[in-house]
């Protein structure tokens, strides 16, 4: 079996958009909202991305791995002796 080409022709193409354009016509108000809400539903991602993003250079907060090097250099130098833990200030 050989696979058909899925190659559009001009006709389809235009056919297509004279269907889209028909649907339009016919269901204005419908089609006002689903476009109207994939604008708000792009904007949310967008503005939610932009924020995250700012939102990390405005504050550090420590990872998993830093709080846990923090407590280990904690426990280091409160239970070694003074000569050595000034090492690990």
């Amino acid at each position: 079996m050989v696979a058909q080409s899925t190659r559009w022709s001009p006709s389809q193409a235009t056919t297509q958009k004279n269907c889209a354009r028909e649907w339009v016509e016919e269901n204005p108000f419908t089609a006002v909202m689903a476009v109207y809400g994939i604008g708000v539903t792009v904007g949310l991602l967008v503005g939610h991305t932009l924020a995250e993003a700012a939102g990390r250079h405005m504050f550090h907060h420590d990872t998993f791995t830093e709080n846990l090097t923090s407590k280990i250099g904690d426990v280091l130098r409160s239970n070694l002796p003074k000569d050595i833990s000034r090492y690990f200030s």
